[in-house]
């Protein structure tokens, strides 16, 4: 067979990126998710004022921004040793599920259910055939959006946040109206969760790569006073765990020619054995601690995952529509008992030096933000993001996929389908990627 080349545009995501398939005499010679986009925010951050640092880093990306500050305040304030009251840690994590909701919300019914539908016309063709799901879609996606909207006072690129505190206040009408927002939430999504039909899930056979290890990293907030990275096996055993402090010695990344996305990596396990997945699923698997939740690891969803078939791609998507409900659940929760008159922001000298890092689980799962601050400017910034978790697992799961769909011309039809939907399962966020 002729040697042949696959350049297909990856659509329905987040950024711009090819997905790459090399075929020579019948065999996969390469398989690349190739992104493009490059942002530089590590370095342009450089020399800046750190309190300025949350609002540029917000800029990142338009979907995860609320993260992106909360893990840059947090970063700062860590280094310069500032204390924040429990109100605004309380308001800050509800608006980072806010986003949580919209975020999940676009993922779940935007760009990942028209492939189960069976329309090619992604949200126009739900609009179209599936008049109800669409309408609930773009409820779900509101009410995220509104929440981070009145805490952060814009739903994208929020300015509310800053070091030490609140720079703008909610009023206890604007919590009431968010409590009733996330009980509306919580009742859309118990609804579609008890619809799910066993028969979509069983059906779905996007696997984990069957010739490669992988790890699966959370974020565990309450172990300690500035929480624990846990790496659970696929059978749920905690193989790892270690300091946030300690990240960037746990985690190293590896550069590629064809690619600006890194790859990165368990340091004590090396590339490829140290690969690792974050997000839905991977905090399906803690002990409930990672998000503050209820385990979801006896959840009948997650049982069905863990099936003797082996854990499957699909269930991100199942478990993101958990996380839905979860996350307005656990907004209700924060913003009751709320002291408005705890949440002003602390002074912050602007000749203090030191290194902070903070990690926030972000939507699509682990962000890292790490800060060296010299007299009040930022001497380095490092972003370690979930995309870029996934990146190395995307890549291995392209190849096996398309090793998988081999036909006589090549490719075949199916199997580039089903790429590209692996890929959306993913829900990858090239701008945060490449930062």
């Amino acid at each position: 067979m002729k040697r042949q080349l696959i350049l297909n545009k990856a659509t329905r995501i987040e950024g711009n990126a090819t997905i790459h398939v090399e075929i020579d005499n019948g065999r996969v010679q390469n398989a690349r998710f190739m992104v493009a986009d490059f942002r530089g925010f590590e370095k342009l951050s450089q020399g800046k004022q750190a309190a300025y640092i949350p609002h540029i880093v917000s800029r990142i990306c338009g979907l995860c921004c609320m993260s992106h500050q909360a893990a840059s305040v947090q970063a700062i304030e860590n280094a310069l040793e500032i204390h924040v009251q429990e109100s605004v840690q309380r308001l800050r994590q509800a608006a980072v599920y806010g986003e949580w909701i919209a975020s999940h919300a676009l993922s779940y019914f935007f760009l990942t259910q028209p492939d189960v539908l069976g329309t090619d016309e992604g949200i126009f063709g739900m609009i179209k055939d599936h008049p109800r799901i669409a309408e609930t879609a773009f409820k779900i996606q509101k009410a995220g959006s509104r929440i981070v909207a009145i805490l952060g006072r814009r739903s994208v690129h929020p300015v509310a946040m800053c070091v030490g505190g609140m720079s703008i206040h909610p009023t206890k009408d604007d919590l009431q109206e968010i409590a009733d927002i996330a009980d509306h939430v919580a009742q859309e999504a118990i609804g579609i969760i008890s619809r799910l039909e066993r028969r979509k899930l069983r059906d779905r056979q996007i696997a984990f790569p069957r010739d490669s290890k992988v790890n699966f990293l959370c974020y565990d907030a309450n172990s300690n006073p500035n929480g624990h990275i846990k790496v659970f096996s696929p059978n749920g055993t905690c193989e790892e765990q270690f300091d946030i402090s300690d990240f960037e010695d746990h985690v190293s990344e590896m550069r590629v020619d064809w690619s600006f996305a890194k790859f990165p990596y368990l340091t004590r396990l090396g590339f490829p054995d140290g690969i690792f997945h974050v997000g839905p699923l991977a905090r399906a698997f803690s002990d409930g601690s990672a998000t503050q939740m209820p385990a979801l690891a006896d959840h009948e969803i997650i049982q069905r995952a863990k099936s003797s078939r082996g854990i499957h791609i699909e269930y991100v998507d199942v478990v993101r529509l958990a996380e839905i409900y979860w996350s307005a659940t656990r907004i209700k929760e924060l913003v009751q008992d709320i002291d408005l008159s705890k949440i002003a922001a602390e002074s912050m000298n602007p000749s203090e030096s030191g290194k902070g890092i903070a990690v926030v689980e972000a939507p699509r799962g682990v962000l890292m933000h790490s800060y060296t601050i010299n007299r009040g400017k930022i001497e380095r910034l490092k972003l370690l993001v979930a995309t870029q978790f996934n990146n190395p697992l995307i890549n291995f799961i392209i190849k096996d996929l398309a090793e998988q769909h081999l036909d006589s011309e090549g490719l075949s039809e199916s199997g580039q389908r089903a790429i590209a939907r692996c890929i959306r399962l993913f829900d990858p966020c090239l701008t945060c990627a490449t930062h």
